[in-house]
Parts: C-alpha cells; structure tokens; sequence
C-alpha cells in the first residue's frame, strides 16, 4: 500500500479527530474525503508575546509538568500544542473570549478537557499498538526523515523553524514525535481494523459514476440582464442533451465512454465515486442509493445540473488501498468498542497550573 506524507499539509489532529474514539467521516475515494486523522486546521495567528504560560502577565518559568498520563509526564510543551490547536479549531482565542459570556469557567473546562483528551488519546494508540504489535516501518520513518530534510533545503533553517512554530510545535522534535504517532495510529486502523472498515464501505456505501450537463447558469444570467426572456430556470438545451445521453445509455453505449464525451464534472475521478450517506446532494444521493448493481437512473435533476447515473459494484481493491479514507462514524461503535475502555482506566494526574490554563494566559 502507497503512503506518501506531505510536509506540514500532514499537520492533523490525530485520530483524536475520532471523538470519544469515533473517526471522522469520509466521503470515499477521490471525492475530497477525509483520512481517519483528518480533521480542518485553523491557520495559527501572531502569537501575543513570546510563547508560555502568563499568570498576572508574568511568564511561569519552570511550570513543571502540566499533567502526568500514566506516569509520562506531559511538559508545557506538548500541551500548549495539543492546546492551541483546540483552540484554533473553534475561532482562536478572542473569539471564544467574547464568546464564553457567562459560561467562561465551563468554556475553558472545556478547552483544557479536548487538548487533553487528544493526549489520552494518543497514549491509548500507543499501548494498543504495542500490545497489537503494530509498528511503523522503518520505509516511512525514513520518509518522514526525508521530508523533514527536503523542507529545510527548501525554505531555509529559519523559515523552517518558523514554519513550525506557525503550527505550535517548539522543536524539530516535536514534530516529529507528531507525526510518528500519527503514523502509528493510522498503522492501528489499517493492521487492527482493516476488515471491519472494508466491511463497513460494502454494507453502507454506494459506488457510482454519472454524465454531468451542467446548466448553463452565467449564460443564462447574461442573456436575463441583457433583456432576453431566458432566465436561469430555462434548460431547455441541457435537457436535451441529458435525453441524447439517456437514450444511448440505456442502449448499451458504454458508459466510460458517455462520460469522456459528454459529462463536464472535472472533478469525477475515472473509477467515479464511492460515498456513503450525508456527502451528496440529496437527489443524487436519493437516485444512487435506489440503483441496483449495472442499473442506470432516469434524469436526475440537482442545482448542478441533470445527471444520468450509474451503480457499479463496490471496489475492494480500491477501498483496501484507501482504507483511511472510510474511517466513518458508522466505525464507531467498533472502535469505541476497544478504545473507550482503555481511556476510562487512564490514570492521570494534573499538575499545579493546569487549571490556570486558558486562552488569554497560554500563548
């Protein structure tokens, strides 16, 4: 299985994305879905000062560590990532400021309570992996090595540096330990739960290509603003050119080649798409979903246009190479299963100033 790791485009919350061990859902292949560890990243701002800990404004030297999970303790660090990153995810720190009103104290509970959990989280990877016997071979760790390497000639020492700090990371070797463990968590989800995943892809997900005629909507404006009776509700030429390709379809024309002629989705890869519910507008959705295997819809109108679809069966061999990308919440249950116990029985420990923690006094 090809995995490639793209220099700071890497930069996800891990599989904590999974919330109380669930995955985010994924759309399925090559349709702008989602690996297991995905999750959107909040462009970091200027920080306020100097990074650190301020209580009455005055930087804590020497904090000590924020908190200890299972007797590894956590340095200010390493929270202050796992921190900020929350923190970016929900609007940044004047936002949730002005935001948290009344509920300040439950807000930044909160806060301190997620960057936390991502910690457990990650922790609960590591010994389930260990116990599994998963590992991350020694092919990608050289990878990510190389990457690390090439990103240094390119920008510059400096600009590197500054590029790490851009996403909260104090050292090289920070980073690094990030990634290995985003590495190691998505080598649990493909080792552990590779079955369960491509079981979950054929029980829940449709697998289709489609000839897109796209209304002609800008013309339409145009010709409106120009005095002409046509609006943009007038489709009379896309319709028929949906009919021509209907037509021919349910023929036998083949349909790959339908498509290469006559469909103007540039984003459609070759093989279609592969998507479960809640990823597709719902009248495509809808027409999919009531398809059987090789059946072709009639019309299906959506505001993009007319569609003409096609079910084709669900591609193993293709799934197994995207396993990460069909990390969904219908894995839930599966991976709560495992996971949720080992996170209930984390002993930790907070340290002196983890209450202290909050969005105006960690930068």
């Amino acid at each position: 299985m090809k995995k490639t790791i793209a220099f700071l485009a890497a930069l996800v919350m891990m599989a904590s994305a999974l919330a109380g061990c669930a995955g985010t859902a994924a759309s399925g292949s090559a349709s702008g879905s989602a690996s297991a560890s995905a999750s959107a990243s909040a462009s970091a701002s200027e920080p306020a000062h100097e990074p650190g800990l301020f209580i009455d404004n005055t930087k804590v030297e020497n904090p000590g560590p924020i908190l200890t999970i299972e007797g590894e303790e956590i340095p200010l660090d390493q929270y202050r990532f796992y921190y900020l990153r929350t923190l970016a995810s929900v609007g940044g720190a004047e936002n949730v400021i002005a935001m948290a009103g009344d509920q300040t104290e439950e807000v930044y509970t909160n806060l301190r309570d997620s960057a936390t959990h991502s910690l457990k989280l990650s922790k609960v990877y590591r010994d389930f992996a260990a116990e599994k016997g998963v590992t991350v071979s020694d092919e990608l760790l050289t990878e990510l090595d190389n990457s690390i390497k090439q990103a240094k000639e390119s920008l510059g020492e400096e600009e590197f540096k500054k590029s790490l700090e851009a996403q909260y990371f104090s050292s090289e070797e920070e980073y690094r330990a990030f990634m290995q463990d985003i590495l190691l968590q998505q080598q649990v989800l493909i080792d552990v739960y590779g079955e369960d995943i491509l079981n979950n892809v054929k029980e829940n997900y449709v697998h289709v290509q489609h000839v897109l005629i796209p209304f002609e909507t800008e013309q339409a404006a145009s010709e409106s603003t120009s005095g002409s009776e046509s609006t943009a509700a007038d489709h009379g030429a896309e319709l028929a050119k949906a009919e021509e390709v209907l037509e021919k379809a349910k023929n036998g024309d083949d349909f790959a080649a339908l498509m290469t002629e006559y469909s103007q989705d540039p984003g459609q890869p070759e093989e279609g798409y592969t998507f479960t519910k809640g990823y597709m507008v719902q009248e495509f959705e809808d027409a999919s979903y009531a398809l059987k295997e090789g059946e072709i819809s009639d019309i299906v109108e959506t505001s993009y246009g007319y569609h003409i679809i096609k079910r084709l069966p669900i591609d193993e061999e293709n799934i197994k190479e995207n396993l990460l990308q069909y990390v969904d919440s219908n894995m839930d249950t599966v991976l709560s299963a495992d996971l949720q116990p080992k996170l209930d029985a984390l002993d930790v420990q907070y340290g002196e100033y983890y209450d202290k923690i909050a969005p105006d006094t960690l930068y």
